[in-house]
């Protein structure tokens, strides 16, 4: 799991410091407030310790994680410079004591410098990043396509189809797990399952006690991402001790989804380290109400806001602790210009 971050002139950041909780951290913010750019730097980094040698030096973490980092963000990370400066830092610790402290300076328009120090090895299970678009529907040929050809989707994706492509537990295994997806199936009304040229299906019984099986294309999008969901933790890709972090969960949900998404990052917080970022008032409010219920324990909000000298963050245990949020604010405005209308009517 990720612990910390501290960052200087890292992309829209001057300065920032954030302590993540080990359970469930929620990153809220505007449009083009860095938030995605704060789940792939924390994805990246813990992506590079969990494929690096144990004997590693501090250059050699550096040199593995600039290489991620072209396929996560899309070049090197001497393209994450704050525009307008010659350096930025990064500062992260994760694991039991894992630490690392990178410093990357801009001598001339195409030489940079990397220094690097403070660092300790500390393993960690492989990440997992949730983007926005599901590929449950596309999974077959979009994984091999990604591994065979110069297609315009980052690595998380790629990371992604790879976490499917695992073979679901049996047994006890699959008992162990069965109370966190078990819910979620209920919600699709059906279990998520592959077929035999590896296509992904929704089974269900008919009335007749038949087994039938509908194409995830066919499934709702919101369907199909808690079928995802469900799928990653049957095959054991989300586990106890895994590190989850899902950009825009809520995309192509609706409020009744979104209630039951929030129960379902909320049980799987308490057994993994999760980190998303939001735009969604009303799943904001759910994870809220369940603080308020003692069901979620321990989360940890960020607020990113615009400044006259780049984004900054505010954090605190809920969602009152880190200043004006936008959704919020624009609901208000709505209500009251709704309000309006009726009065002029």
């Amino acid at each position: 799991m990720i612990k910390t971050l501290k960052l200087s002139n890292f992309t829209v950041f001057k300065e920032a410091e954030l302590e993540f909780s080990p359970g469930l951290n929620v990153i809220v913010g505007e449009n083009g407030t860095g938030k995605s750019h704060l789940l792939k730097l924390a994805y990246t980094i813990l992506r590079t310790e969990a494929t690096i040698a144990e004997k590693s030096s501090a250059s050699d973490f550096t040199h593995d994680l600039d290489e991620q980092s072209r396929d996560v963000f899309g070049d090197s990370f001497k393209h994450c410079l704050r525009q307008g400066v010659r350096n930025f830092e990064i500062t992260s610790s994760w694991g039991k004591s894992g630490v690392i402290n990178i410093t990357l300076t801009k001598v001339n328009e195409i030489a940079y410098i990397y220094n690097s120090k403070n660092y300790v090895y500390s393993k960690v299970s492989l990440p997992l990043f949730i983007p926005p678009k599901e590929i449950l529907s596309i999974y077959a040929g979009f994984r091999a396509a990604l591994k065979s050809r110069e297609l315009a989707f980052d690595l998380t994706y790629l990371d992604l189809a790879e976490a499917l492509d695992n073979a679901p537990y049996k047994g006890e295994k699959l008992a162990e797990v069965q109370p966190l997806y078990a819910p979620l199936e209920e919600l699709v009304h059906a279990q998520v399952e592959r077929d035999a040229v590896g296509n992904f299906v929704f089974s269900k019984q008919n009335a007749t006690q038949q087994k039938v099986s509908t194409h995830a294309q066919m499934a709702a999008e919101g369907h199909r991402k808690l079928g995802m969901l469900s799928y990653l933790i049957k095959n054991g890709s989300l586990r106890k001790g895994s590190s989850l972090f899902w950009d825009e969960p809520e995309a192509n949900m609706n409020p009744k989804l979104l209630v039951a998404l929030a129960r379902a990052i909320t049980e799987l917080s308490k057994i993994m380290q999760i980190t998303i970022a939001t735009h969604s008032l009303f799943l904001l409010r759910e994870l809220e109400i369940l603080q308020q219920e003692k069901a979620l324990v321990g989360a940890k909000y960020f607020g990113l806001h615009f400044s006259d000298d780049g984004v900054t963050v505010t954090q605190g245990e809920d969602s009152n602790s880190i200043g004006d949020i936008a959704a919020l604010d624009e609901s208000i405005n709505q209500a009251s210009r709704y309000l309006c209308l009726n009065e002029e009517e």
